[in-house]
């Protein structure tokens, strides 16, 4: 069945590029100019996947999301913008996009993205299919006493269903833990104190270029299937893909007081069974972990909504890690003061982070002592 994209922007040579690219790659592509003309596309055509610019004249691609969404929670919405800044970015994630890219678009980058919002579109439409199938069900088994126990292995069925869909983003205790009491699941945040990783391929761009999309997207999916394995090892949460990096989260929503040691662990588990696996083509990730407060929950709107933390402890990981080489594992201060009884690590000096007054001092992680060296259970809910 072929993907159905609308695709707005009042750049008319970006639009025209654009589309010409999505349908070689298979899309059907309906363009629109501006956020009016998307509303309109929309209602048309019904389509799977909407991408379009956030700064647009007459409507907003902001406002073109928020009044999508009221119609169907379910489409998948990528943003577009010239402007790079986590405020955009929440922006957006908030109106209820899934995702964003920032012009000029790396194509090769953002069509795996984008193939990845598809993905997740039809699995929120399954799993509204599978909610509504449970509610038959249960009405079923009210009007058909003498079946309940067939009714009954139906009912644990798709709730097994639903599980392992949560389990594909969640550790199994932190998915336990939300089926437990669904109010967690509401929309709302806390403060707390949380480790972050970062975790980003090396050598991606160079090899998106000289590698076909197909084989482009396996062997990425190779290397983030790997990284959360050990995030899971270790209790955390997957955060997020983003392209070819991935964001893990620890100490919420469960208590984890070892939590800057479990993002630790988490970095050297990936590193060294990347080096006993020997991968091809081989590539290597860029590590880095800081400590601090967050506000941590659900963002997004009733409709649409992810797990997340926001806050400058987030943002501050993310930059210590772009500073980092291919298998090297960069930490915080704050990172650093909570593990340096496990590591063996240098100091590296103040560093500048970028959109920052202030600066970050560094360790590189070396090696963890041996009292630390095998990965510990993920704590019960």
């Amino acid at each position: 069945m072929t993907t159905r994209v609308v695709l707005a922007d009042d750049n008319e040579a970006f639009r025209e590029v654009t589309a010409q690219l999505l349908e070689r790659l298979g899309y059907s592509v309906v363009t629109a100019r501006d956020g009016r003309q998307a509303l309109q596309a929309v209602r048309q055509h019904s389509p799977d996947l909407l991408v379009l610019d956030i700064m647009m004249p007459g409507m907003s691609g902001i406002d073109v999301v928020k009044q999508v969404r009221d119609q169907d929670p379910l489409m998948g919405i990528v943003m577009v913008t010239a402007f790079g800044s986590e405020e955009v970015a929440v922006k957006a994630l908030t109106a209820g996009a899934d995702d964003y890219l920032i012009k000029p678009l790396d194509y090769q980058e953002a069509f795996i993205r984008l193939e990845r919002v598809v993905e997740r579109s039809l699995l929120r439409r399954e799993r509204l299919r599978l909610q509504q199938e449970l509610e038959a069900a249960h009405g079923e088994l009210q009007a058909r006493y003498g079946e309940l126990e067939a009714s009954y292995r139906r009912i644990r069925e798709l709730e097994e269903q639903t599980r392992d869909m949560l389990e594909r983003y969640l550790p199994a205790q932190v998915a336990q833990y939300l089926i437990d009491n669904p109010a967690r699941a509401n929309l709302g945040g806390e403060r707390r104190e949380v480790s972050i990783l970062f975790a980003d391929l090396r050598g991606f761009t160079a090899l998106a270029e000289k590698m076909s999309p197909e084989r482009l997207v396996e062997v990425v999916n190779g290397y983030l299937a790997l990284a959360t394995k050990s995030i899971f090892a270790q209790g955390g949460v997957l955060d997020k893909f983003m392209g070819d990096s991935v964001m893990a989260l620890y100490n919420s929503p469960l208590d984890q007081p070892d939590h800057a040691l479990r993002a630790l662990k988490t970095a050297f588990d990936v590193r060294d069974n990347l080096r006993r696996r020997s991968m091809k083509p081989t590539l290597h990730f860029g590590f880095g972990v800081n400590t601090g407060e967050a506000v941590v929950g659900n963002v997004g709107c009733e409709a649409l909504m992810n797990y997340t933390a926001i806050g400058d402890t987030v943002n501050v990981a993310f930059r210590i890690q772009e500073q980092a080489k291919g298998e090297q594992i960069l930490l915080s201060r704050a990172t650093y003061d909570q593990v340096k009884d496990h590591v063996e690590a240098k100091p590296l000096g103040r560093m500048r982070i970028e959109r920052r007054a202030e600066e970050a001092e560094v360790y590189e992680a070396i090696s963890l002592k041996a009292d630390v060296s095998k990965p510990e259970a993920p704590p019960s809910a």
